[in-house]
This record gives C-alpha cells, sequence and structure tokens, in this order.
C-alpha cells in the first residue's frame, strides 16, 4: 500500500491535538486552555466592565479585565506556538510518500529516504482526521485521512492492526 500527501498545517494540528489525549495530564491541560480559561474570560470580563463604570474607586475592575485579556488570548498563543513549531520543524516542502508492505515501512521526501521495520512501531493512534504510528512516546509518523480513500483506511487499520499486535506479542 502507498500513501502520497503533503502534510499540512491542519494536519500537524490535528496530529498535535490527537497526541495531546494520549494521557489525563494533557488532556487537562488542552481543556484547560481551551475551553475553561475562555469561560473565565468571560467571567471577569463580565465582571470587570462594570466595576470600571461603577463608583468604586479602586482598581479591580482593570486588573479583572487585564486578567480576562490575557486568558482570552492563551488560546491564540497556542496557536500560534504550535504553527511556530510545524514551521520550524519542517525541514522540506512537506511531502512524503510512505510504502507499507508485509515486511518494512518505507518512507520517502524530498530529502529522507528510508525503511524501517515493523518492529520500530510500538502503537498507533487514530481519529477521523490522522493515523499516528508510534515509534517513541513522543516520536511518530503522521498520515492524514483525508489522502486515503475508504478501501485505504480499512486496508490501513488492518495492517495496523496485524502487525502491531504481531510486534507487541513477540516480545
Amino acid at each position: 500500500m502507498q500513501i502520497q500527501y503533503e502534510l499540512s498545517l491542519d494536519d500537524y494540528l490535528a496530529a498535535q491535538r490527537l497526541h495531546a489525549t494520549r494521557s489525563l495530564w494533557p488532556w487537562f491541560t488542552n481543556a484547560l486552555t481551551h475551553y475553561i480559561y475562555p469561560i473565565f474570560c468571560l467571567f471577569f470580563l463580565a465582571l470587570g466592565i462594570p466595576l470600571m463604570r461603577g463608583s468604586v474607586s479602586d482598581s479591580s475592575g482593570r486588573v479583572m479585565i487585564i486578567c480576562g485579556t490575557i486568558m482570552l488570548c492563551c488560546p491564540l498563543y497556542l496557536y500560534l506556538q504550535r504553527k511556530r513549531c510545524y514551521k520550524r520543524t519542517r525541514s522540506n516542502n512537506g511531502e512524503c510518500e510512505v510504502t507499507l508492505d508485509k515486511e518494512r515501512i518505507g518512507i520517502k521526501g524530498q530529502f529522507t529516504n528510508g525503511e524501517m521495520d515493523w518492529r520500530a512501531v510500538r502503537s498507533f493512534r487514530e481519529n477521523k482526521k490522522v493515523f499516528l504510528l508510534y515509534l517513541a512516546p513522543a516520536r511518530f509518523i503522521v498520515i492524514p485521512t483525508r489522502v486515503c480513500t475508504g478501501e485505504q483506511i480499512r486496508e490501513l487499520r488492518t495492517i495496523l492492526s496485524q502487525k502491531i499486535q504481531q510486534g507487541i506479542m513477540s516480545k
């Protein structure tokens, strides 16, 4: 089976999101920055604006507005950080070709050409957007599902479940 694709920023972000849900702590920090901080932001802004207009002379309203604005910027900051990492970690234009056969996995890019045994893949995860083939706890190969047909996705699931289960059982 051969899959050709260009890893886009959306694919990279989907892979990072899936990777972040692998355990409880990354899941919690993701929920904190994307959902809890914005809720607190709205709460602080809703309380801070009336305090600024009121007759209270202290700076509590300004502090609440500043805290709310900082919390509002957290998801944007994280997005920009991930975009920066995506640009920094790319060594080429992102075009890649992955070949999966019975013996090994072949990866070909603009500056890379290599093969690895199936035993190098420790585990895999998937969601609707990407497949992650884990080589180590934080090192993985990303295969976007957008470039695969329905038949290729089924075949990829079958190959991965067979090869990775065989590798785990043989250890």
